[in-house]
């Protein structure tokens, strides 16, 4: 009976003396501090396989081609069309409702854009 007791309170006290086991959770959670990221983030881009993205000398610049392209486009809408060619009725088209008068029928409604100063 005396070594059970013995052995009862030698398990006790070895029992107290120890920290309680920690939850699995806790025994595998990593911890992350700004030397463990670096290092993630080092070798994540030695493993990419991906060429480094190639600088675009020309990347946020404007084009001025574009823009020319632009500008003449507008500039050739707001010219006052040539009576003598083919758009001298941009601006004044013939039409009787909505039929469309056209050849040598369409020489009244020239007349009319010249008198009105639709087409020069």
């Amino acid at each position: 009976m005396m070594l059970v007791a013995a052995l009862l309170f030698a398990a006790t006290t070895q029992a107290a003396s120890e920290p309680p086991p920690k939850p699995a959770d806790e025994l595998l959670a990593p911890v992350l501090t700004d030397e463990v990221i670096r290092k993630a983030v080092r070798e994540t881009i030695a493993e990419d396989p991906r060429p480094a993205p190639v600088k675009n000398p020309d990347a946020g610049t404007i084009r001025a081609d574009a823009i020319s392209n632009r500008m003449n486009a507008a500039f050739e809408q707001a010219r006052v069309p040539d009576c003598l060619h083919e758009d001298a009725l941009k601006l004044q088209p013939a039409q009787i409702g909505p039929i469309a008068v056209v050849g040598p029928y369409s020489l009244p409604w020239i007349i009319a854009a010249v008198a009105r100063g639709k087409c020069r």
